[in-house]
């Protein structure tokens, strides 16, 4: 997505991107508590939207409730369901994919499900219930 956005599009999906932040799985939470102390103010203004994308297992849907709990009194963080329906897409087209990474933490709560349509939700949780996962890098700059 940075180069995508770095070649000049603006769109990702159909939606306008402004800044793109790398987290580095659960680093997204430590680099948001530093966020008033190094982004531009017009990052963090409490108007904008901030779209997560992650991995789609336990993990991944873990990290984006923990962030969008700890920092809901600031920005309103929602998954970037567009993506999400774009890696379910492609993941219908593949075989087998990847087994769910050992240790997981499986206890997540309803949050993340919430912004998803009723079918939307029923793929995503058939491939958590297989305990396998898709991701983030399913999708490449062709599918944007």
């Amino acid at each position: 997505m940075r180069n995508y956005l770095l070649n000049g599009y603006t769109e990702i999906f159909g939606a306008e991107i402004g800044t793109l932040i790398y987290g580095a799985g659960k680093g997204i939470i430590r680099s948001f508590q530093d966020f008033d102390l190094c982004a531009e103010p017009y990052m963090k203004h409490p108007k904008n939207t901030i779209y997560y994308f992650g991995d789609l297992d336990y993990e991944g849907i873990g990290i984006y409730e923990n962030l969008a709990e700890k920092f809901r009194s600031r920005w309103k963080i929602l998954p970037f369901v567009p993506a999400y329906q774009a890696m379910l897409g492609k993941a219908e087209q593949i075989t087998e994919l990847p087994e769910t990474k050992e240790h997981q933490n499986r206890n997540i709560s309803t949050q993340f499900f919430s912004c998803f349509d009723e079918i939307m939700v029923k793929k995503m949780e058939a491939v958590l219930d297989k305990d396998r996962y898709i991701p983030q890098e399913i999708l490449n700059t062709a599918d944007f």
